[in-house]
């Protein structure tokens, strides 16, 4: 298993927000190492479940465990060890491609060297090595999204979140993400909520919200 592997365990879980339920008793698993697709129908919760899992939304009831290991003591989540890949690159038009990557290091207190090295290597694992002095705004909407991957990438984040990754990318682009995606388990716990066929049937685990919504009613 990948040093930074974390499995992550979702128990008895309810999130409301005044009368509206966003899922009530919902028990999933994320297993280490893998790249798991969240899916359900719009409103059915997935957004809230990442943010849940990610520490920036609590619980009214049950919990979110991460392990480093089956036999490791349980953690409560932490938004210090989970990257973002939003839907859409949320690039600095201006900057160039690194700059835009080596953004995520920085903020963690990395070395601006150390920055720019973990960026250049986060750049060539996503095929963007070419660019990496291109303004970003130059950029094609897939180059863009794989930009926001390896910024998750050169976190160095246990954990990689990332919110209908494809939702604005055609079919080859979705086919890339989808493969940069699967290579990143050497890295990471990668949870993708997505409606995209490709996607899902890309991913190595399911997690159904809907489904666990109704089996816990």
């Amino acid at each position: 298993m990948p040093m930074n592997a974390v499995q992550i365990d979702v128990v008895d879980a309810t999130v409301r927000f005044g009368t509206t339920t966003a899922f009530a008793g919902l028990d999933a698993h994320f297993p280490a190492a893998r790249v798991t697709a969240l899916v359900g129908p719009s409103g059915s919760g997935k957004s809230t479940l990442l943010a849940a899992i990610s520490g920036y939304q609590s619980l009214g009831t049950g919990r979110v465990e991460l392990r480093n290991s089956p036999t490791c003591p349980s953690s409560p989540p932490d938004p210090g060890r989970v990257a973002w890949v939003p839907q859409g690159s949320n690039a600095l038009g201006r900057r160039s491609v690194l700059d835009n990557v080596a953004i995520a290091p920085l903020a963690s207190g990395a070395p601006l060297r150390e920055a720019h090295e973990r960026a250049v290597e986060a750049l060539e694992v996503v095929g963007l090595g070419a660019l990496l002095h291109q303004q970003a705004r130059r950029l094609s909407g897939g180059e863009l999204q794989r930009v926001a991957l390896a910024r998750a990438l050169a976190s160095n984040k246990e954990v990689i979140l990332a919110d209908e990754p494809s939702a604005n990318l055609d079919a080859a682009n979705t086919d890339l993400i989808a493969q940069i995606l699967d290579g990143l388990t050497a890295r990471a716990t990668i949870v993708v909520a997505t409606h995209d066929p490709v996607l899902v049937a890309a991913a190595e685990v399911t997690v159904h919200m809907r489904d666990e919504a109704l089996d816990a009613a």
